[in-house]
């Protein structure tokens, strides 16, 4: 197959060779997969220090794929590292095994989804989509603001304007949602996604009430989030799914919100680790400490703003810093479209866009009452093709 053809999930025989799909085991090192698949560790001390830590993290749920010749040989494996980035392992003519970061091929669709509740909308949502991410997503959005379980009931309709990412004819990726909105006993709740990646009410005003602060103060970011990059001088794809905090050794880092440690311990990539889970379901990533607060450890109970240890350069790292990151379940997502913000609501230029957005989603919201579409089942792709190796564009067989 080479570099030129980028084999993804063929669930049919070809060339003599079948695809066996896989789930990345919860808390395998990608060198601890190397060895179980006996394939060469020089795969992954072949990566630079970029993509070495990007290993790290494989989220729990990716969906890989291993393409295997009639005699055993594997000779392919594609393994999601977020939404946008692969790695892709391969066989070549040599017979020698190469590693290379690759783009995933998925669809964008824009959606929207009317429907009326019948038990609660975590399931209704789930029975007209299949999706638990949107399901999810939904009740976590009016976490808070609406009882659930008090307030609604049968007949209540609700709307969410989103876009979603399909692979082969499935939900991939975390759905975005640009608005939603739940009429209860003949008041409508709404939100509405700015243009600076947060929700807001139809006043105006943010409507999250779980939000995290910085965690080092005066802090000076050297590296933003981006989960797909391409690099002109390298001509290679990258990703930094967190962003970066320069500071000096053992500066203090502090707790961005609430919540109990998850995990408190070394990793390959990112050295000295702290994650934490918070109240909302989102969990924090603290990268690259020198060390750890005495005390701190796994099941510890940490408040907003509560130091848990110091910056550092463990790990692969080129120098003091700390790595922040936040997820979503095993999705990341860029940190500073949680943060607090230094003043509440906005005025001018970004109140008008604001407007424009809520005028727009309040007119799909209207319709979608008045129609009450039923939702369409997701498509069919084709069972195998490749993507071109210059415009990376899906192909059929």
């Amino acid at each position: 197959m080479g570099r030129y053809l980028w084999l993804l999930l063929l669930p049919l025989f070809l060339f003599g060779s079948s695809v066996k799909p896989f789930k990345w085991n919860n808390g395998e090192s990608f060198l601890r997969f190397l060895e179980h698949k006996k394939l060469p560790l020089a795969l992954f001390y072949s990566l630079d220090k970029e993509d070495q830590q990007l290993t790290e993290d494989i989220p729990f749920t990716a969906n890989c794929q291993m393409l295997v010749s009639d005699k055993k040989i594997i000779q392919q494996i594609l393994i999601p590292v977020n939404d946008e980035l692969q790695l892709q392992i391969y066989l070549t003519s040599k017979k020698r095994y190469k590693i290379h970061v690759i783009p995933i091929v998925a669809e964008m669709y824009h959606e929207v989804l009317y429907t009326e509740i019948q038990t609660v909308p975590y399931d209704d949502i789930l029975k007209a989509t299949g999706s638990t991410r949107l399901a999810s997503r939904f009740v976590k959005m009016f976490k808070g603001r609406v009882n659930f379980k008090k307030d609604i009931k049968p007949g209540d309709p609700l709307v969410i304007v989103y876009e979603q990412k399909y692979r082969l004819g499935k939900y991939f990726s975390m759905p975005e949602v640009a608005g939603a909105m739940i009429e209860i006993g003949g008041k409508r709740y709404a939100v509405y996604k700015h243009t600076d990646g947060r929700y807001y009410d139809a006043k105006g005003a943010q409507f999250e009430k779980f939000l995290f602060k910085l965690p080092i103060r005066n802090a000076r970011m050297t590296s933003g989030f981006t989960k797909r990059r391409y690099h002109p001088v390298l001509h290679r794809y990258r990703a930094h799914v967190g962003v970066d905090f320069g500071a000096r050794p053992g500066t203090q880092i502090l707790a961005t919100g609430e919540g109990r440690v998850c995990f408190c311990g070394y990793s390959n990539g990112y050295g000295n680790t702290i994650k934490i889970r918070h109240a909302n379901g989102l969990v924090s990533l603290y990268a690259h400490q020198k060390g750890f607060k005495k005390g701190i450890h796994n099941g510890s109970k940490v408040k907003q703003g509560e130091m848990i240890g110091f910056v550092g350069s463990t790990g692969l790292s080129s120098g003091p810093h700390l790595h922040f990151g936040m997820y979503d379940g095993s999705t990341p997502i860029n940190p500073m479209s949680v943060m607090k913000k230094k003043t509440e609501g906005f005025t001018g230029k970004e109140y008008r866009q604001f407007v424009a957005i809520r005028t727009k989603l309040d007119k799909i919201f209207k319709e979608k009452l008045r129609t009450k579409p039923v939702k369409r089942k997701a498509f069919d792709f084709q069972n195998t093709y490749y993507v071109d190796k210059d415009t990376f564009k899906v192909k059929a067989f």
